[in-house]
């Protein structure tokens, strides 16, 4: 177990330390706050836009991300050497292999974190905004407060990350991995302390709302990761995300329920239009779904991984 946790911890590691993992935590939470924003027409109910960038930013940046770092990964290390060297150590191919994926997956979890937090902030400065604008005191549908809360510290943790690197010697890109995650936290934390009862809603209700949603649609992210590491034992990186490109768009046109997430089932931001709620009773069986797929892959890869000539 301690080879493992030792494992996972450094694949964590390497994927925050990825250059691209920066910049897609930064384009997701700018996105998810921004877009919202710039739209001074009301479509549906207020929140809807900034739930629906929310869930996109997940789906999109986090698969993104978390995959590409598994691919990049475990192919990178079969090739150089790298997992023969930890194998010839005493540690079992299936367990490096799940410790990989595990690792990659809890990078991903982080993420999730913050995409959390900054979609219930993002929510609620569209209530917010859009009451102010029935009242007639501003034309957008975003308050500008929660748009400060959400855009300021987020830039402010680049600013941390390289005072980090430049006076400790902190890698920077994990450093800014995990301030933006926390910039999202604080920011969301400050909406809790400075909202007042005129709000719509409270923030940790609206955060009640919009977790189990959430949670459901990182559970089939979660299977494309693992089904990214399997893929990664046996192709190069370059024909490897081309398969898992071609998983992800079959997941959304004709998915292999066996082997693949149904996106039109782990996608339930729908059930949140007009007020409707999505409680944990509605995503278990979406989260037992996503949880045996990941299982499954963990499996495969696994007897992939006992069968690959390593360098």
């Amino acid at each position: 177990m301690r080879r493992f946790v030792s494992l996972a911890r450094v694949a964590a590691l390497e994927t925050l330390s990825e250059p691209l993992s920066a910049v897609l935590f930064l384009s997701a939470f700018a996105a998810v706050h921004v877009l919202p924003a710039v739209h001074y027409r009301q479509f549906g109910e207020a929140g809807r836009l900034a739930r629906e960038c929310g869930f996109s930013a997940l789906l999109v940046f986090g698969v993104v991300f978390a995959a590409s770092a598994a691919l990049n990964s475990i192919s990178r290390e079969c090739e150089s050497g790298t997992a023969a060297a930890a194998l010839a150590s005493g540690v079992p191919r299936a367990v490096f292999f799940a410790a990989k994926v595990s690792g990659t997956l809890s990078a991903l979890m982080l993420f999730a974190i913050g995409v959390v937090c900054a979609t219930s902030l993002a929510v609620v400065s569209s209530e917010i905004g859009s009451k102010l604008a029935a009242e007639g005191l501003t034309s957008a549908h975003t308050w500008g407060g929660g748009l400060a809360l959400g855009i300021l510290p987020a830039l402010a943790a680049f600013v941390l990350a390289a005072a980090a690197n430049r006076f400790v010697r902190a890698r920077f890109c994990p450093c800014a991995c995990i301030w933006l995650v926390v910039s999202q936290v604080l920011g969301f934390a400050a909406a809790v302390a400075v909202v007042g009862a005129d709000a719509p809603r409270a923030p940790m209700a609206v955060m009640k709302s919009v977790l189990p949603a959430l949670a459901t649609l990182l559970a089939g992210a979660c299977a494309f990761v693992a089904l990214a590491g399997a893929l990664a034992t046996h192709f190069k990186p370059a024909p490897a995300g081309a398969l898992l490109t071609a998983a992800v768009v079959l997941s959304f046109l004709r998915p292999v329920r066996a082997l693949l997430p149904d996106s039109h089932f782990f996608w339930r931001v729908d059930a949140l239009s007009n007020g409707g709620e999505f409680t944990w009773a509605s995503a278990a069986p979406a989260l037992a779904a996503g949880a045996s797929l990941v299982a499954f892959w963990l499996v495969a890869g696994a007897c992939l991984m006992q069968r690959r000539e390593l360098a």
